[in-house]
């Protein structure tokens, strides 16, 4: 199995928390995949925030692709700058906050525990 997606055709919505956006490129529906349940973009602008949340079903990895903020794990903060490659277990609240005047865009991954 497989899929191809063409990402650049695909916006980016409002998340229905925080100041952010997300572009959702793929996810569990979409591939019909068992452990892999997502694969996308996260767009927050400056002072702009992605709300800390749990899901304690799914692990994820965030990586920083431009610009710089902060990274909200539990109640540690960690700098982000380009580069930067977070894993983190999704009982542990996590969230992201840009405290600068440029857009801040962060690529994440996240697969089901089992």
């Amino acid at each position: 199995m497989w899929n191809s997606v063409e990402s650049e055709k695909m916006p980016f919505v409002p998340y229905s928390q925080g100041t952010s956006k997300i572009k959702r490129i793929l996810d569990q529906k979409t591939i019909g995949s068992k452990r892999f349940t997502g694969f996308g973009l996260l767009e927050i602008p400056p002072n702009g925030t992605f709300p800390q949340h749990t899901h304690p079903e799914r692990e994820e990895i965030y990586y920083v692709l431009s610009g710089s903020g902060t990274l909200l794990v539990g109640d540690e903060k960690i700098p982000a700058n380009k580069g930067l490659t977070l894993y983190v277990h999704g009982e542990t609240p996590h969230g992201i906050t840009n405290e600068t005047n440029d857009t801040l865009t962060v690529l994440y991954v996240h697969v089901r525990v089992d």
